[in-house]
């Protein structure tokens, strides 16, 4: 389908990006990061602003550094630099092995991290992972910036029409850690169907200290569930997380049925990974990537 019509803009300063969103009737004005995620949404019109505020030329918006005990990622950080930058893959490696898993190469160097968090999919692989760590995000609009937690957003109405995701804050690894994650994707188009992260933490002797799944599916939200004490149930409590009725997701997707069984098994099988490289880091030992599951 052919994009409607629209105006564009390219604001060279984030003050200047804010202002043109907030003059603008609620829905009538759209920030374009990557464009991976609006622009199937303008094709289908599910979304028809009159204007795109471009952000390809706010530099403030790129970039990775660490800020009071966090990572700081810029919103405009593309995909491809959060797979290969070696800042990221030590300290957030889940964030890491998530970005190499989205879409293809094309869509990896155009889609940005702060795109795919305000677009928010539930089981889109860095939606998936960034919750999974609690990410902070920083959000920037008329007000001044504010600071919210991913979960937050997730749970509230979102963004508001005149406020633009500027960055996004995960905490810093500690030793001792480990993670994983895995996806089971359409075989037409890619998209996932499912995605499932761990992280594990354990203790010298290879006790699990702490052991968390976080799934989002086509059928439910990204949900995060403890595990800790109940490591042979990972596969069912994962499975819990997705609904038994029908949703209104589950017209445009796989059955929830569906949805349930691919959690369990991703569950059961990421978890593992990631106490194993927790007891890996512990001993001192590189932890393997896992395979991609499609």
């Amino acid at each position: 389908m052919k994009l409607p019509p629209f105006a564009h803009v390219a604001p060279r300063r984030l003050g200047e990006a804010v202002s043109r969103l907030a003059e603008a009737p609620p829905g009538q004005a759209l920030p374009l990061a990557g464009g991976q995620s609006l622009v199937p949404l303008l094709a289908s019109r599910a979304r028809t602003p009159r204007l795109l505020v471009d952000l390809r030329d706010l530099g403030e918006l790129t970039g990775v550094g660490e800020h009071g005990g966090f990572l700081r990622i810029g919103a405009m950080t593309r995909q491809h630099t959060l797979a290969t930058h070696t800042r990221v893959g030590a300290a957030a490696p889940l964030v890491a092995e998530a970005a190499a898993r989205t879409g293809h190469a094309s869509v990896r160097h155009r889609g940005t991290f702060g795109g795919t968090l305000a677009h928010a999919a539930h089981p889109a692989q860095l939606v998936v992972a960034a919750y999974a760590l609690d990410a902070r995000l920083l959000v920037s609009g008329p007000g001044g910036t504010r600071t919210t937690a991913l979960r937050s957003l997730l749970d509230g109405p979102g963004l508001r029409h005149d406020e633009i995701l500027t960055a996004v804050e995960l905490p810093l690894r500690a030793t001792g850690g480990g993670h994983a994650f895995g996806q089971v994707s359409h075989p037409v188009g890619g998209r996932p169907v499912a995605s499932v992260a761990a992280i594990a933490d354990t203790a010298p002797d290879g006790t699990v200290l702490r052991a968390e799944v976080t799934v989002g599916t086509r059928a439910s939200p990204p949900t995060t569930v403890d595990v800790t004490h109940r490591l042979r149930d990972a596969g069912a409590a994962a499975a819990e997380t997705v609904p038994t009725g029908p949703g209104q997701l589950e017209r445009q997707g796989p059955p929830a049925a569906y949805c349930r069984h691919v959690a369990r098994v991703l569950a059961e099988r990421v978890l593992s990974e990631a106490i194993t490289r927790a007891r890996r880091s512990t001993d001192g030992a590189a932890p393997a990537p896992t395979r991609e599951t499609r």
